[in-house]
């Protein structure tokens, strides 16, 4: 017989004759016996199952259907015109909320946690500022016409860049450990099983999963509450900070011999492929399987094997040392607990906690007693551990647990007796009913009762014999008639209110409304609507809340564990959340010293903003965005991916409009030096057309003075003296008009020059 006491924990690894693999097997039995997984907990758990598949247990009922227990008494159950069915009102609640989580965003980011980050950031932005110092001197002297070889680059000013660098720097680790995240959920279909952890919590209240690794690779999965054990203190909130927890599941051969290929042996296999290895004292596969019928889970059972896989935390020693660096300064080094020290070496050892794991197959079969690979200690506190298991409960408290399906097992109860007692009421249901004699009927020419009854339903009317007379020879009249009302329309509708205030006061008990069905009256507004909704999210926010932290804390332990399965590297391909093809491309060396911590929002109000920021997407079409960016805005399945393709809008935005006001401004320039060209062709064009307007004055005034003299030369002969008098007086006129001429043209230049 096992013992249930766990063996000492506190052993060292050099003392070989304790903490060996008998020491782990033990440990496993211990744990095994103490975890007793054929409890009345399990049978809960599968009636909470039943109540949400509508499947019936009519032994709660008996005290309905059986009031008097006859079946006690006689052996035989009376029986009425009803029957017990189940009509199921705790299914489209759940199914309510399994649809809403599957549609809330998904939104999750990876940050660094680690000391460096602030100067990791100081060393970006340094780098960044003498890229921008070297391309601003680039450009001047490409300015200047000097021949740099570099290409001159628009630049935003230095206040724009400085708000540039802060907006733009994310850690290459944090880069990395986005990446990494993205490629598990794609990897292990996390979505996906998430949602099938939800639906445990809804129906248990209750959540489990097992994060680890295999072949170099994350593992996901999650565990069915029916099958799972745990050990931690009455504060401690979830599963991965417990002393222990493991699972119980069947496996077909062929699945352990795939899982376990590298350490079974061939008599080991022999084993599992004989059914009479599992005949032993309490082992159940019937019981296990729950599914049908005993017969057939037999046939099953052969192969079958019982699987348990347990974590627990041991303690280990570890050793610091100091030692000088490279510089001479002092440091702190760790040392394992094999390290042994040099002469003039001091070594402090402390014992700490260290998580171990372990496997028993069949029963007698242990595999894999060792500590986890993936021991996620805490840079501040190195004796903090994590199990590979994680869960929570939704009651916080050591105090029984609860469960949506669990507050609706008192409606859905009384919701079907009510239903049990409207069949009853339907059944007694008669409407009105005639009494009347039966002598009455004219038996004496030759009816009976069945032709009397065709005749009353066939015509609406039947004869009677006003002659017959009773059985004391009596005369019978028609006061021997009487018309009994056995209608109960009224109780079966008033059966009917109570069953729909029944349903509608357990969905009052959740806060599910009927606007938050989509049952929307025209009288109710918009705005009553509204209201009704966003009331009706804040009740049942607590559910999603406390569900949302399991699943950081789960994404979290994934991350962890990844540095540890990709010590290595990893190289793949992956689909992100948007449907695109991705690459993560790792180093062994890219991520195993950085404290990576994930943040997942996915609140009503972060889906109310996505909700809003999407309905604006036409606004932002029309005012100029382009159609991939908004088909991109309307893709995106998280706020945070949408403010990245706003902010790429807005970028895109301000530099189309600083190109649109820089081709105006040249524009205007250029329209302005064309109007300055114009008009000093008109004032060129003006100026020669005065200078050819008096050239030609003074030819036209030349060849009439020679006209006039040669008119001169035919009169009379003048005396010599008027002669060369007239010539002089001709000759100063000549002058004065060539002067003023002149005058003219300088005035004409000096006021084109100065326009």
């Amino acid at each position: 017989m096992s013992s249930t006491i766990i063996p000492r924990q506190k052993i060292s690894y050099a003392n070989k004759k304790k903490k060996d693999f008998q020491w782990g097997k033990d440990t496993i039995k211990a744990y095994i016996e103490r975890a007793d997984l054929n409890s009345k907990r399990k049978q809960e758990f599968y009636t909470l199952y039943d109540f949400y598949n509508g499947k019936l247990n009519t032994a709660h009922y008996d005290y309905v259907s059986d009031p008097y227990k006859s079946s006690k008494g006689s052996g035989t159950k009376r029986k009425f015109p009803a029957k017990i069915r189940s009509y199921n009102i705790i299914k489209p609640i759940i199914d309510l909320l399994l649809g809403e989580r599957a549609a809330r965003p998904f939104n999750y980011q990876v940050v660094v946690r680690n000391s460096d980050v602030k100067n990791k950031f100081e060393e970006y932005r340094t780098e960044q500022y003498r890229s921008y110092l070297e391309q601003s001197f680039v450009n001047k002297i490409n300015e200047q016409g000097a021949e740099t070889g570099v290409p001159s680059q628009e630049l935003p000013n230095e206040k724009e860049f400085a708000k540039q660098v802060e907006v733009s720097y994310r850690d290459k680790r944090a880069i990395m450990g986005q990446q990494a995240m993205d490629y598990i959920v794609d990897r292990v279909e996390l979505t996906d099983k998430l949602q099938t952890g939800f639906f445990d919590w809804l129906v248990t209240g209750e959540v489990y999963s097992y994060r680890g690794t295999l072949f170099n690779e994350v593992e996901y999965e999650i565990v069915s509450p029916t099958d799972f054990f745990q050990e931690k203190s009455p504060n401690t909130k979830f599963t991965e900070d417990g002393d222990m927890a493991g699972q119980r599941r069947l496996m077909s051969v062929n699945d352990v011999v795939d899982m376990f290929h590298d350490v079974l042996t061939a008599d080991e296999i022999d084993q599992l492929e004989r059914p009479e290895s599992k005949e032993r004292e309490g082992f159940s596969i019937p019981f296990l399987l729950q599914n049908g019928n005993q017969g057939d889970n037999e046939s099953l059972s052969d192969r079958l094997v019982e699987v348990f896989h347990l974590n627990w935390k041991s303690f280990t020693r570890v050793g610091y040392i100091e030692e000088p660096d490279e510089f001479g300064i002092m440091q702190t080094i760790e040392v394992g607990e094999g390290y042994k020290a040099l002469p003039d070496e001091t070594v402090e050892w402390l014992w700490i906690s260290e998580g171990w794991e372990g496997y028993r197959i069949d029963g007698t079969i242990f595999k894999h007693i060792r500590p986890i690979e993936a021991q996620r200690n805490e840079l501040t506190n190195k004796s903090t551990c994590k199990l590979s298991y994680n869960g929570v409960a939704y009651s916080d408290r050591n105090s029984e647990n609860i469960s949506v399906v669990s507050m609706g097992i008192p409606y859905q109860i009384l919701f079907n007796v009510f239903h049990y007692r409207l069949e009853l009421s339907i059944a007694k249901n008669k409407d009105k009913i005639a009494l009347m004699e039966m002598n009455m009927i004219p038996k004496k020419h030759g009816w009976d009762e069945e032709k009397f009854m065709y005749m009353a339903d066939a015509l609406g009317f039947a004869f009677i014999d006003s002659s017959a007379v009773g059985q004391n020879k009596e005369r019978l009249s028609f006061n021997q008639f009487q018309v009994l009302d056995m209608s109960l329309g009224q109780y079966i509708s008033a059966q009917f209110e109570l069953l729909q205030a029944i349903k509608g006061e357990w969905e009052e008990l959740l806060g599910v409304t009927r606007q938050r069905k989509g049952n929307i009256m025209a009288s109710d507004g918009a705005s009553n609507t509204n209201m009704a909704v966003g009331q009706s999210n804040v009740i049942t926010s607590e559910i999603f809340r406390k569900f949302s932290k399991f699943e950081e804390r789960d994404m979290q332990g994934l991350l962890d564990v990844s540095k540890t399965a990709w010590k290595d590297g990893k190289h793949a391909s992956y689909i992100t959340n948007d449907f695109r093809e991705s690459i993560l491309s790792i180093g062994p060396d890219d991520i195993q010293e950085a404290d990576l911590g994930l943040f997942i929002k996915n609140s009503n109000a972060e889906d109310e903003k996505l909700k809003t920021l999407k309905a604006f997407a036409m606004q932002f079409a029309q005012n100029g965005s382009n159609p991939s960016t908004v088909s991109e805005i309307l893709d995106s399945s998280n706020f945070a991916g949408i403010k990245e393709k706003v902010k790429e809008a807005e970028a895109q935005k301000q530099a189309y409009e600083e190109k649109m006001q820089k081709m105006q401004g040249d524009q205007a320039q250029q329209l302005e030096a064309m109007k300055q060209q114009a008009e000093e062709g008109a004032r060129a064009f003006e100026a020669q057309t005065q200078d050819k307007d008096i050239a030609s004055k003074e030819k036209m005034h030349t060849e009439k003075m020679d006209v006039e003299w040669a008119k001169l030369d035919q009169e009379e002969p003048m005396q010599d003296d008027s002669i060369e008098y007239a010539k002089l007086g001709q000759k100063d006129k000549e002058l004065e008009m060539k002067e003023r001429i002149e005058n003219k043209k300088i005035a004409a230049s000096k006021q084109s020059k100065q326009n």
